[in-house]
């Protein structure tokens, strides 16, 4: 059985760029070219609801649930803080020159973000926000984040191709993987198993081993164009890839053999795809053509 369409979201006026898990079940937030962040529910596609606008396009989204508190990273570096139920923006900050991709939670109590200008901004969450630290990682954009489940290593996507590996305690570079030819986009750590998927402008998904000498395992030519995201199911069954050549791709996690295209002839995307995540039962997808998908995925 393929993935089916199990929903559609429309009424962004740009691009969709970021997606993240919203405050309650089955719910999922949206950032778009056109500086609106919105609330949806894969149960009534129909009723999006404005949380806040930025007045700049939103690429990056981070919730932090036990304060309430909504970050927004946006094409100038600049990072808002946003009280969700209110819809208040409570601080705001600019350590960063240029558009923030990626914002990933740390242990602690902080979180990072990855910007254009090649740094790493990195702050901490209480007793107030404030930022501990500004890293000049790479001379080329920071691009997709991701930590691993035990919680020591982020993996940090760089335009020089290469993913940088952090300690997530002091940030120093325990290892560099030279990974993708012309730029690293995204990165995702299998939710159990100890493997590391990247994603490259070059179209290909590499898969390299953590829990030894990160030799690299399986180099796949899975996209005709940039990778930009890519994202596993919380059961760690599947692997999902979103791309510029307009299409999202599912594979089986364990043998990285393809599954599915989820393309325009099956109800995709129009034009390229920008952002995938795992909401509840679904995944969902959004691109250029400003509208959210969600997929029923069959269990196998």
């Amino acid at each position: 059985m393929r993935p089916v369409v199990k929903a559609r979201f429309s009424g962004h006026k740009g691009p969709v760029y970021a997606l993240v898990e919203g405050p309650a079940p089955r719910t999922l937030l949206s950032g778009s070219g056109d500086g609106h962040v919105v609330r949806w529910s894969l149960d009534r596609p129909d009723e999006g609801i404005a949380v806040v606008q930025v007045g700049q396009p939103v690429f990056a989204l981070h919730l932090h649930p036990p304060l309430g508190l909504l970050f927004i990273g946006t094409d100038s570096g600049s990072l808002h803080v946003v009280d969700l139920h209110g819809g208040r923006e409570q601080q705001l900050f600019q350590h960063q020159r240029k558009g923030i991709y990626a914002i990933a939670p740390l242990p602690g109590g902080r979180i990072a973000c990855a910007a254009g200008d090649g740094t790493l901004a990195v702050y901490a969450l209480a007793p107030t926000i404030a930022r501990e630290r500004l890293i000049p990682l790479s001379e080329d954009k920071l691009r997709g984040m991701a930590v691993s489940p035990d919680g020591r290593l982020l993996a940090v996507a760089a335009g020089d191709g290469r993913v940088r590996l952090l300690d997530t305690t002091d940030l120093n570079e325990v290892h560099t993987l030279d990974a993708h030819e012309g730029g690293a986009l995204c990165t995702a750590f299998h939710p159990y198993k100890p493997a590391l998927v990247t994603g490259g402008k070059d179209g290909h998904l590499r898969v390299w081993r953590t829990d030894g000498d990160l030799a690299q395992l399986l180099a796949i030519p899975a996209h005709k164009a940039a990778i930009y995201r890519i994202a596993f199911s919380p059961e760690g069954t599947h692997l999902a890839s979103a791309g510029r050549d307009k299409m999202a791709k599912l594979w089986d996690a364990g043998t990285m053999a393809p599954m599915a295209r989820l393309d325009r002839p099956a109800g995709g995307h129009q034009h390229s795809v920008n952002a995938l995540m795992w909401c509840g039962d679904a995944l969902v997808t959004a691109g250029d053509d400003r509208t959210l998908v969600a997929w029923e995925v069959p269990v196998t």
